[in-house]
């Protein structure tokens, strides 16, 4: 393990599942934080893209802390590519719990976006004890590009060239800004090429379980999503609105916004919408 510190950023790393050595950061306010809140970045992305969230809720004494799941940005391992989903949600546990040790008696919050809005999704469903709020960005839980019926075949040759990589992701349609396009295809600790059929189809296995689960979530959940997204089809967060449990569900659909509502134009109101739900729960957070 390695840990490094400055005034207001700490970072280091952990051992994850068979050995992988997984990255992590944080943005620390200048006194005691009151709140936590850890990251779950998307496909091929990573933790240090998360700045304008750090930006709007650092001053409010949140600490917000972010991992690079394995072979993703400074994390180890194959490039976008999964053996078992299992291992992904072993990670996390192993960052929650270190995270928490850091901060004791502080209530943490969990925010997924996109590939890691569907992996907080999944954690918070098997360790929801250890959280006391659920955030999802453009969660993936559907998809147009992948037919149904092309599933059996996908599983098929996955099992014979698991590492096989045959569809990739549009950038250019993360957001309609530029300046965050270009960042991103610019970016070293992204990751420029396609995902393994081991990944895809991994995901993809969890749509249809994670929504019948969804019933049994209790957590105070806030999700978000572009009305205007093309990479995760917003028809897979209005099918978890339906089935979420939560007595304690708030719902965002932006009009006009594309995948990366924290990084759009607009980026103003889901940020608002975003640190005024932690803020309101934080409060309430020690009741639970």
């Amino acid at each position: 393990m390695r840990v490094t510190e400055t005034r207001d950023r700490v970072e280091g790393t952990l051992r994850g599942v068979g050995g992988v050595e997984l990255y992590w950061q944080g943005r620390l306010p200048a006194g005691e934080p009151t709140g936590v809140l850890l990251v779950s970045p998307g496909l091929g992305e990573h933790s240090g893209r998360y700045r304008t969230v750090e930006d709007a809720l650092v001053p409010d004494g949140w600490a917000v802390y972010g991992l690079d799941h394995r072979g993703h940005g400074r994390s180890t391992g194959a490039r976008a590519h999964l053996d078992r989903y299992s291992d992904l949600l072993s990670d996390f546990d192993a960052f929650r719990l270190h995270v928490a040790a850091l901060h004791p008696g502080v209530p943490l919050f969990l925010l997924g976006h996109s590939m890691g809005g569907q992996i907080a999704l999944a954690y918070a469903l098997d360790h929801g004890a250890g959280l006391a709020g659920l955030v999802l960005s453009a969660p993936a839980l559907a998809s147009d590009e992948v037919p149904t019926a092309a599933v059996p075949v996908l599983r098929l040759l996955t099992r014979v060239a698991p590492k096989l990589r045959p569809v990739g992701i549009d950038t250019t349609k993360i957001s309609k800004d530029p300046a965050v396009v270009t960042a991103y295809r610019t970016d070293p600790l992204v990751h420029h090429g396609k995902p393994t059929l081991g990944l895809a189809l991994r995901l993809v296995d969890q749509f249809a379980p994670l929504l019948r689960r969804s019933a049994d979530l209790r957590l105070p959940v806030l999700l978000q999503h572009g009305e205007a997204d093309v990479l995760t089809n917003p028809a897979g967060s209005r099918a978890f609105a339906d089935a979420c449990g939560s007595p304690d569900l708030t719902v965002h659909y932006y009009d006009g916004l594309w995948h990366e509502i924290y990084n759009e134009p607009e980026r103003e109101q889901p940020l608002a919408d975003l640190r005024g739900w932690l803020a309101a729960h934080r409060g309430s957070a020690g009741d639970q």
